[in-house]
C-alpha cells in the first residue's frame, strides 16, 4: 500500500533532534559560564587600566589573561552559589526540579545577553583607545616610549586566546574527572564517590607537573643560568692591580668570578681616574669578590671573600663596605664608583656571588641565599673589625639593591640593631617584604606618606625618592644636621620591586590612598587581585627604564655616598666623570 513520505522537514528533525538535544546537554553542561563571560569582560576593562609603567603587549597579554581567569572564576562562583540558594528554595517549597523555561523566555534570554556582550564589547573597544592616553602619560612621567594601539591590541587579543585555551584546559580536566569517575564505577562501585574522578585526575596533574613538567623547566633555567654566568661580557680582562681580585697577586683567579663578578673587578675608576678628578694624588680602591663555586657554602665564600680582603689592603683603609649583590651576582657600579671618588679611593668594597639565577627567579625560589650570604659576609668582617685596636678600624657600612637590600638588611633585627652595628647603609629599592622596611614605615612620622617616610628628625635615616629630597622631609622643611650614623633608602615611587606584595590581591596599600608620587599617574586605581598582577607585570619592566625611575638607580647613588660619607660634592659633576666609566652589562 501506497503510503506518502513525510514533509522534509520533519525527516530532518526526526534524524537530527535528538543530535540536537545531545549537543545542547553537552554545550549545557562543559559550555562556558555566562556569568563568567560577563565578569570576565568587566575584569578586561579594568585591566586595561593604568599602572606603574607603560605596557609592552606581552606584559598587556598577561595583566589582561590572568584577570579574565580571576573575572570568570567570580562569576562562575556566583552563578553557582546562586543556583545553589535557588535549589535550597525549591526543595524548602517542596519543588523537585527546576521548571523548563519557555521558548520565549528563553528567546528573551538569549537577546538580552547578546545585547549586553555586544555593549561590552564596544565598552572595551573604547576603554582599549582611551589606555592609551593613559599609556602616553605613564610613559611621559618615567621618560619612556609609550605602547602604540597595535601593541595594545595585540597585547588584549593574546592575552584573551590563552585565558580561552586555559579554561579550555580547566573543561578538560573536569571532563576526564567525570570519565574517570565513570570508569571506577565500572570496576569499584563503592570507590565511585562523587569528587573521586577528581582526586585522581589532580593527582595524576600534579604528579605530570612536579615530576615531569617542573623539573624539566628548573632543570633548563639552571643549565641557561649556568651557560650566562660562565660567557664573559665583552672587553672584560683580569685586572692588574693588586688591590683587586681577580689580579695576579690575587687569592682568587678571574675565571672563578662569573660574568659579574668579573665586571666589577675589571671596571670602576681607577687611582688616576679618581686623581684627575680631584686635581691630587689618590689611592687605588680595593674591590674584593669571590665567585660561585658548587664545592663551597656560602659561609667558605665569605671567608675567601673577606681572606682576599684581607691581602689587598681592605683593612688598612678609612672606609668599609659590605655591597650584597643581586640575583647573578651583579653590583651597581654607580654605587661603587661614587663611592670610590668620593673617598678619594680611601675605600674598600667586598661581596660575593650566591646564585646564577636571574633576580626574579632567585626571589621567587631562594630567599634564604641573600640574607644567608650577607650575613656569613657580615660575620666574616665583624670577625676581623673585633681583633684591631679601636682606632685603627675601617667605618663599616653596607649597600645593597633589590634582592641584595632584602638580603642587606635582614642582619639586623631593626632599625636600632642596625644603627649599633654600622656607621652607614644605602639601600635602594628595597622590597617592602622586608621586615625593617615595614618597621620604619609604620613608625614613621605622621602625616608622612608611606612612599616617603619621615623617621623621626631625619638625624638617622632617611628615605628618598629622587637627588633633591635627602635635605629636607616630605613638607619641605629641612631635616635636623646628620648624626654619626647615617642611612639612607632610595625608593622610586614608579618602583613595582618596592610597592608588590601579595597582599595587593585583597587589600588596598596605603600609598594608594595618599597622593601619588612626582612619577605615577593620578589615575591608577586599585581592583582586587587585577593590580596585583598590574604590578607584578610591571616588574620585568622595571629593569629596562633608562634611569631615576622605576628600578633603576644610577646618578642618585652620588647624592646618597655624599650624605652617608659626610662629603660635599658638586654632584653633577662627579656623576659626569663617572658616566663614561659605566660598561653595559
Amino acid at each position: 500500500m501506497f503510503r506518502p513520505r513525510a514533509p522534509r522537514s520533519e525527516r530532518r528533525g526526526d534524524a537530527t533532534t535528538p543530535r540536537k538535544k545531545q549537543l545542547q546537554r553537552f554545550f549545557n553542561r562543559w559550555g562556558p559560564n555566562w556569568w563568567g563571560v560577563v565578569a570576565s569582560q568587566l575584569t578586561t576593562l579594568i585591566a586595561l587600566g593604568p599602572s606603574l609603567l607603560p605596557r609592552t603587549w606581552w606584559t598587556t597579554a598577561a595583566s589582561i589573561s590572568l584577570s579574565q581567569l580571576y573575572g570568570y572564576a567570580v562569576g562562575s562562583g556566583a552563578r553557582t552559589t546562586r543556583n545553589g540558594i535557588l535549589a535550597l528554595v525549591r526543595r524548602a517549597r517542596g519543588v523537585d526540579a527546576q521548571p523548563t523555561p519557555s521558548l520565549r523566555m528563553a528567546t528573551v534570554e538569549r537577546t538580552w545577553q547578546t545585547a549586553l556582550l555586544s555593549t561590552m564589547a564596544i565598552g572595551t573597544a573604547a576603554t582599549l583607545l582611551s589606555s592609551l592616553e593613559r599609556q602616553r602619560e605613564i610613559a611621559q612621567l618615567v621618560d619612556e616610549t609609550p605602547q602604540t594601539l597595535r601593541q595594545q591590541f595585540t597585547g588584549m587579543a593574546v592575552g584573551t586566546v590563552a585565558t580561552t585555551g586555559i579554561l579550555g584546559l580547566v573543561q578538560l580536566f573536569r571532563m576526564s574527572s567525570a570519565g574517570t569517575r565513570r570508569l571506577i564505577g565500572r570496576f569499584a562501585p563503592a570507590l565511585a564517590a562523587p569528587l573521586s574522578g577528581t582526586a585522581v585526575m589532580f593527582g595524576l596533574t600534579y604528579y605530570l607537573n612536579r615530576s615531569v613538567l617542573w623539573e624539566q623547566l628548573m632543570r633548563r633555567i639552571n643549565a641557561s643560568a649556568h651557560r650566562n654566568n660562565l660567557r664573559p661580557l665583552p672587553g672584560r680582562v683580569a685586572p692588574k692591580q693588586a688591590e683587586r681580585s681577580g689580579s695576579p697577586a690575587s687569592f682568587e683567579s678571574f675565571n672563578s668570578l662569573g660574568r659579574h663578578g668579573k665586571s666589577v673587578v675589571a671596571d670602576g675608576p681607577r687611582a688616576r681616574d679618581i686623581a684627575a678628578f680631584w686635581g691630587e694624588d689618590a689611592m687605588e680602591p680595593v674591590r674584593a669578590y669571590v665567585g660561585l663555586s658548587p664545592s663551597q657554602s656560602i659561609e667558605t665564600a665569605a671567608r675567601h671573600a673577606v681572606r682576599d680582603l684581607r691581602r689587598a689592603g681592605g683593612f688598612t683603609r678609612e672606609h668599609l663596605v659590605i655591597m650584597v649583590g643581586t640575583g647573578t651576582g651583579w653590583l651597581n657600579d654607580w654605587a661603587m664608583s661614587a663611592l670610590e671618588f668620593l673617598t678619594r679611593g680611601n675605600c674598600a668594597v667586598v661581596s660575593l656571588q650566591y646564585t646564577v639565577l636571574p633576580s626574579a627567579f632567585a626571589f621567587l625560589f631562594d630567599r634564604k641565599s641573600p640574607k644567608q650570604t650577607a650575613r656569613a659576609l657580615y660575620h666574616e668582617v665583624r670577625e676581623v673589625l673585633d681583633t684591631m685596636p679601636a682606632n685603627e678600624r675601617p667605618k663599616l657600612y653596607m649597600s645593597g639593591e633589590s634582592l641584595g637590600a632584602f638580603g642587606g638588611v635582614s642582619v639586623f633585627s631593626s632599625a636600632s640593631d642596625m644603627a649599633r652595628k654600622l656607621d652607614g647603609a644605602i639601600w635602594a629599592g628595597t622590597p617592602q617584604i622586608s621586615p625593617m622596611w615595614r618597621e620604619l614605615t609604620a613608625r614613621r612620622r605622621a602625616g608622612s606618606p608611606e612612599i616617603r617616610p619621615d623617621i623621626d628628625d631625619g638625624s638617622v635615616i632617611r628615605f628618598s625618592n629622587r637627588a633633591e629630597d635627602l635635605g629636607h622631609d616630605h613638607e619641605g622643611m629641612p631635616y635636623a644636621s646628620w648624626g654619626e650614623k647615617r642611612f639612607v633608602f632610595l625608593q622610586h615611587p614608579s618602583d613595582p620591586i618596592v610597592w608588590w606584595d601579595p597582599s595587593l590581591i585583597w587589600q588596598q596599600p596605603t600609598w594608594m590612598t595618599e597622593p601619588r608620587g612626582h612619577d605615577v599617574t593620578a589615575r591608577m586605581r586599585w581592583w582586587p587581585w587585577v593590580t596585583f598582577w598590574q604590578i607584578a607585570a610591571d616588574m620585568p619592566l622595571s629593569i629596562a627604564n633608562k634611569g631615576g625611575h622605576a628600578h633603576r638607580y644610577f646618578e642618585e647613588y652620588v647624592g646618597a655616598w655624599s650624605q652617608v660619607l659626610g662629603i660635599d660634592v658638586d654632584a653633577d659633576n662627579l656623576a659626569e666623570a663617572i658616566r663614561p666609566l659605566i660598561r653595559p652589562h
